[in-house]
């Protein structure tokens, strides 16, 4: 995979995950704190506004807080998705939950995150529903599939 043989690549999908995790509970605390932010500068607003000015600062905090609990509520979507993803099963064809090696780069199928450092190898966290999961979903070592004209090669899947 790529990773250093000091521990068993098993060990490093579980820090994989551990990773993804923290990263999805940071989205949800940074959503949730936005959203009491928001809240607290509409109800300074609405103590210290009146008229027009104080309708534009009112419609301006819903749209905050609206934004700020769609952030939260995918980042509640994530947690579930990561919640029913056991980190410690193998596997032998690429579906969530697993970490796929191929010749483009090493994949760990959950949700979308982007790129995790992990023993300085990157590793690129991505959902089944992306382009790219979609691609390599069922997968399993040594199957080819075609990415942006490349064919890229399955080395292994855990």
């Amino acid at each position: 995979m790529g990773f250093t043989r000091k521990r068993t690549n098993k060990i490093v999908k579980i820090e994989i995950y551990k990773a993804v995790k923290s990263k999805i509970q940071d989205r949800l605390q940074a959503a949730q704190k936005a959203m009491a932010d928001s809240q607290a500068a509409a109800n300074e607003e609405s103590k210290s506004s009146a008229g027009d000015k104080y309708e534009t600062g009112r419609a301006m905090a819903q749209n905050d807080r609206d934004l700020y609990a769609r952030q939260q509520q995918e980042a509640l979507n994530d947690m579930q998705i990561l919640d029913r993803i056991n980190p410690e099963q193998t596997f032998e064809n690429a579906m969530p939950g697993a970490l796929v090696s191929t010749s483009m780069g090493n994949f760990y199928l959950s949700v979308s995150i982007g790129i995790i450092e992990i023993e300085k190898q990157k590793v690129i966290v991505t959902s089944v529903d992306s382009p790219l999961g979609k691609l390599i979903y069922g997968k399993e070592k040594g199957d080819i599939f075609n990415f942006q004209g490349k064919n890229v090669e399955i080395k292994d899947v855990i």
